[in-house]
C-alpha cells in the first residue's frame, strides 16, 4: 500500500516530529526554510498538495491540502518558528531526544509535534474519506510579528470552511477563545542637564512613571469589565530602557508594552488614550521641565483574538473526540495569544485551539518535551473531528 492510501503510524508521528525538531528554525535569529522542507516533504509523501509562498527570503509559509478543491472541510493551522533556544538545556536542544513516554527538543510542543499530529490526522482522513477536503496552513513569524499570518491574509481568498483547528499545545484541552493581543512601543522624550541642578532638565523617566500609572489605572478599570467569556483585558509593562548615567538628567526613556485585548477594542485608539492619559498627568505633576515632556507611540503588532461560543457544534465535536481518546474533553479560554484571530476573521469559520504539549509548563523552556501519548491521541482526536463534521454537514444538506 501506498504512503498516500496509508494512515501514519505511532512510530511516525514519533519520527517526524524529531525530524522537524532536528530543523531548527529559531526565531529571532534564523529561519523557518529548513523545517518546511521536512513538513512538506512529509505532506507530499501522504498525497497532498504543497505550495510555498515567501514572505521574506528563506522564510516561506506553507500551505497543503489533500481531498477535494471543493468549499468546506476543516482547515488546520500551525506555525514553524520556535522560540530562540536559550541556556539550561541539559543536551543540544536542536538533536531530539526520546524517552519512553516523550520527545524532549526545541519545539517539541511549541509546536513541532502539532503539526507532525496535523500530517497524521490528514493521511488518516483521507484514507477513510476521499471527498473531504483537508488542509494545512502553517506560517512563518508566529513567534515574533505574525508576519506569516499577515502576508497569507493579504494574499488568501475568503475560502468557505466548515472549521479552523489551531495545533498549539493545550494538553488536549479545547480552547473556545483567546484575548487579541497588541505590542506597543513608547518613547518619552525629555531634556538632559547636570544631576546637581536637575531643574535645569526634564526626565524622561520621572515621565515615565506617570505613563506607568497611567497603565495601573486603566488595568484596574479593566479588571471591574471583563468579557463574559475570555475575562478582562489586560496590561503587562515589560520591557523599560532610559538615561545616561547616574549623574545625568535622562533626556529619553523607551518603554514596550503588552495590551491583552477583548473583541471589538482598536490597538490605535488604546494607544492614543494611553498617551493622553500619560501626557495630562505629567501636566498635572508639574515637576521640573514638565512642559518640555514628549510622549510618542506605535502599534509594532496586533494579533486578534476570537470566541467561539460553548455550546458550538465544533465544541462539543471536539470535546468528545478528546475523551474518546481517554482524556477529559473539557473546554476552556486562553490567556495565551494565537493566530487562531486572524482565521477567525478572515475566513468567518468557527475556530478552536487544540493539540499536545503544554503551553505553560514545557513551551519555551529549556529541555522542552511533549508526550508521545498526546501526540498519538491529538492525531486521532483530529481525525475523528474531521470526520464527524462532514457527517454533521452532510445531514444538513
Amino acid at each position: 500500500m501506498s504512503a498516500s492510501s496509508q494512515a501514519l503510524s505511532a512510530e511516525e508521528i514519533v519520527q517526524l516530529t524529531c525530524d522537524l525538531i532536528a530543523a531548527p528554525s529559531e526565531n529571532p535569529g534564523g529561519t523557518e526554510a529548513a523545517a518546511v522542507a521536512v513538513l512538506a516533504a512529509a505532506l507530499e509523501d501522504i498525497g497532498a498538495r504543497v505550495s510555498l509562498s515567501e514572505v521574506a527570503p528563506g522564510r516561506p509559509n506553507l500551505f497543503a491540502r489533500i481531498g477535494p478543491d471543493r468549499p468546506g472541510g476543516v482547515l488546520f493551522l500551525g506555525h514553524s518558528d520556535v522560540v530562540p533556544a536559550g541556556e539550561g538545556w541539559s543536551a543540544d536542544p536542536f538533536t531530539p531526544r526520546r524517552t519512553d513516554t516523550e520527545i524532549i527538543g526545541r519545539g517539541a510542543t511549541d509546536m513541532k509535534g502539532g503539526l507532525a499530529a496535523v500530517v497524521a490526522a490528514m493521511a488518516a482522513i483521507h484514507q477513510q474519506q476521499l471527498q473531504i477536503p483537508v488542509s494545512l496552513l502553517c506560517t512563518v513569524d508566529e513567534e515574533a510579528d505574525a508576519r506569516g499570518a499577515q502576508h497569507y491574509l493579504q494574499h488568501a481568498d475568503a475560502h468557505n470552511y466548515d472549521a479552523c483547528i489551531v495545533a498549539e499545545p493545550t494538553n488536549l484541552t479545547t480552547i473556545i477563545g483567546c484575548r487579541g493581543a497588541t505590542n506597543l512601543h513608547i518613547t518619552v522624550s525629555g531634556m538632559s542637564a547636570h544631576a546637581g541642578r536637575p531643574s535645569d532638565g526634564a526626565s524622561a523617566i520621572l515621565a515615565a512613571t506617570e505613563l506607568i500609572a497611567a497603565v495601573e489605572q486603566d488595568a484596574a478599570r479593566l479588571a471591574e469589565r471583563p468579557h463574559p467569556v475570555l475575562g478582562a483585558a489586560t496590561w503587562n509593562v515589560g520591557q523599560i530602557q532610559g538615561g545616561h548615567g547616574t549623574s545625568i538628567v535622562p533626556d529619553r526613556c523607551d518603554l514596550d508594552i503588552d495590551r491583552r485585548l477583548l473583541p471589538g477594542e482598536g490597538p490605535e485608539t488604546i494607544l492614543q488614550q494611553l498617551l493622553t492619559a500619560s501626557r495630562d498627568r505629567v501636566a498635572a505633576a508639574q515637576r521640573p521641565g514638565w512642559n518640555r515632556i514628549r510622549f510618542d507611540g506605535m502599534v509594532e503588532m496586533t494579533m486578534p483574538g476570537f470566541v467561539t461560543e460553548p455550546d458550538a457544534s465544533l465544541v462539543k465535536i471536539a470535546t468528545d473526540a478528546v475523551r474518546d481518546q481517554g482524556f477529559p474533553g473539557t473546554h476552556d479560554i486562553w490567556t495565551a495569544s494565537c493566530e487562531g484571530g486572524f482565521i477567525a476573521s478572515h475566513h468567518r469559520v468557527p475556530t478552536i485551539v487544540l493539540g499536545p504539549g503544554d503551553i505553560t509548563g514545557q513551551a519555551h523552556q529549556p529541555d522542552e518535551r511533549v508526550s508521545i501519548n498526546e501526540l498519538i491521541a491529538a492525531a486521532a482526536a483530529y481525525t475523528s473531528i474531521a470526520l464527524r463534521i462532514d457527517n454533521e454537514v452532510e445531514r444538513a444538506r
